[in-house]
């Protein structure tokens, strides 16, 4: 039996060794190159652009010493919510995804599963924990540019140091839940209780180390660099990660299968850039599926269209996680408007950011229609007004999200004008966050009016710009929708009365979020004119050829 083991192993390492070599001869050395300078232009111009931002007056010390209290606090609220999000992950069948083959061939031969788990696990890990060194060298060096206490390479190594141990930590605890086969209802009240009890202590301001994950947070703001209490904190996160690789042998085989199907067809999504189709996959990758029983039931009125009352109880199917989610993120979001109004400028894109991703959960109605495009266009309705509907429900279903995000705001700064400025902000950041999720929506919906095809003709630079502006315009309307926290922050800064000019860019906003629900209604009617201008051009300017 130990023979056959060996010599499964032998030719498993050679197998690879072999795909590696093919996967090598096979790249094309230039475009790949060309792909590395693309990234590193507009990562390099992304860093650049977020530097710039934070031009903000640097912190003093006694506003230095307020961030080394309640900074480890709050870094450690975002590492409870990283590693809730991968218990989650794990009890869902996740975090590796490995090939078809590799689960029908590979784990069916007399080769020990962890020899053939592990290299996986391995690279899943790295992958993480080199994108969060990444994102937390990134955050360090912007801190840095704000505080006078220790220099830029310190804020930057600390910060990569974190945000190598927090992706680490998703790997780690989304394989421990997965290998220990934990019950999701137990990973479920693990995580919250990790989440309270970390948002206990930052709300209650108590010392540093009774949270959970204070030590954590601590490495970025710790003196001197390199300390006892960091070399202990980084050395369990290490004993949790190859905790973690050593389950690596345990994880179910059908859990495997099933999401060798669904990441295959969400990494082909990802290249078409068919968000629609990953959020569909991410559901199911995360076995999330509509209640059976609705929340609501609304009784049938004659002054309300059908369509409303289609919206509403597809709404009233949302999964109690889902919920929560969301909720989750109007809270992030709230929470990175307050830092903008402390200070740091480019919280607000974060901020954008969240309310897009709140925005393609809250349109489920909007996108479910242009799910069935037979259906709309069999209908005796105009496509236009039948979008517009749409959006009824989910603008009346934002009411409650942001009653919440206005009581977030209002912890972070118990003051009586709070709740009014949370409503001026919070209004039309919402709004716009449904406003830029529609439009990722409907653009997604076929052209009644032909055209399908006509980006073939275009050289590949303008087609490439296309597509690039039409993957960056919908969140670009929501950072927009995010601006008001920022014209109040200028305001407070210059001495000007901070409602009027909060109200002036959130009647902006607004205005914004209209013109994007008319562009929704006369969608069709658009490119119908856009394309008979062109055509006439085309034929005018043959007529003129052609008479010469």
């Amino acid at each position: 039996m130990k023979e056959e083991q060996g010599s499964g192993v032998l030719a498993l390492r050679t197998m690879r060794n072999a795909r590696r070599r093919n996967r090598i001869a096979d790249i094309e050395w230039f475009e790949a190159l060309y792909r590395v300078y693309i990234t590193a232009i507009a990562g390099g111009g992304t860093v650049l652009f977020l530097s710039g931002l934070v031009s903000d007056e640097k912190i003093n010390a006694s506003g230095y010493t307020n961030l080394a209290q309640h900074g480890p606090a709050a870094l450690g609220m975002f590492a409870a919510v990283v590693v809730f999000l991968g218990l989650r992950s794990g009890a869902n069948g996740g975090p590796l995804a490995v090939e078809a083959p590799e689960v029908t061939i590979v784990l069916m031969s007399p080769v020990p599963y962890s020899r053939v788990l592990r290299h996986p696990a391995v690279q899943r890990l790295r992958t993480s924990a080199f994108m969060g060194a990444l994102a937390g060298a990134v955050a360090g060096q912007l801190l840095s540019r704000r505080v006078d206490t220790g220099s830029f390479l310190t804020f930057t190594i600390a910060g990569a140091v974190y945000g190598a141990c927090v992706g680490s930590l998703f790997i780690s605890s989304a394989l421990l839940a997965h290998g220990l086969k934990i019950a999701r209802p137990i990973v479920t009240a693990v995580g919250t209780i990790l989440i309270a009890w970390q948002a206990w202590v930052l709300t209650q301001s108590l010392a540093v180390g009774v949270g959970p994950f204070d030590s954590l947070g601590s490495i970025v703001l710790a003196e001197p660099v390199i300390n006892f209490q960091r070399i202990i904190t980084v050395s369990i996160v290490i004993a949790f990660t190859a905790w973690g690789v050593m389950l690596s042998s345990r994880l179910s085989l059908e859990a495997l299968a099933r999401r060798s199907s669904l990441v295959a067809q969400l990494h082909f999504a990802v290249t078409l850039q068919d968000l629609r189709t990953v959020v569909l996959l991410r559901r199911q990758l995360s076995q999330e599926h509509m209640r059976q029983k609705p929340w609501f039931r609304l009784r049938r009125r004659r002054w309300v269209p059908v369509v409303v009352r289609r919206g509403a109880h597809s709404l009233a199917h949302f999964p109690l996680r889902r919920i929560g989610r969301m909720a989750i993120l109007i809270i992030s979001a709230t929470a990175c408007q307050v830092t903008v109004f402390r200070g740091t400028t480019p919280a607000v894109i974060v901020s954008g950011l969240l309310l897009f991703i709140f925005g393609l959960d809250i349109i489920e109605p909007l996108s479910q229609e242009v799910d069935q495009p037979d259906r709309t266009d069999s209908l005796p309705v105009h496509r236009g007004l039948l979008m517009t509907q749409h959006l009824i429900a989910p603008l009346l279903a934002l009411i409650p999200f942001v009653l919440i995000g206005m009581a977030t705001a209002y912890v972070f700064e118990p003051h009586p004008a709070t709740l009014g400025m949370a409503a001026l902000v919070g209004v039309p950041a919402a709004l716009a966050g449904v406003a830029g999720a529609a439009i990722n929506a409907v653009k997604g919906a076929p052209d009644p009016v032909g055209g399908a095809f006509e980006g073939l003709a275009m050289p590949p630079e303008m087609s490439g710009m296309t597509t690039m502006l039409r993957a960056v315009f919908p969140p670009l309307i929501t950072i927009v929708g995010s601006v008001p926290i920022v014209a109040a922050k200028v305001a407070r800064d210059n001495g000007q009365n901070v409602f009027a000019a909060t109200t002036r860019a959130s009647v902006g906003a607004c205005i914004m979020v209209g013109f994007v629900v008319s562009w929704v209604h006369q969608r069709d009617a658009i490119h119908k004119w856009w394309r008979e201008l062109l055509a006439n051009s085309k034929t005018q300017t043959a007529n003129r050829t052609s008479s010469s």
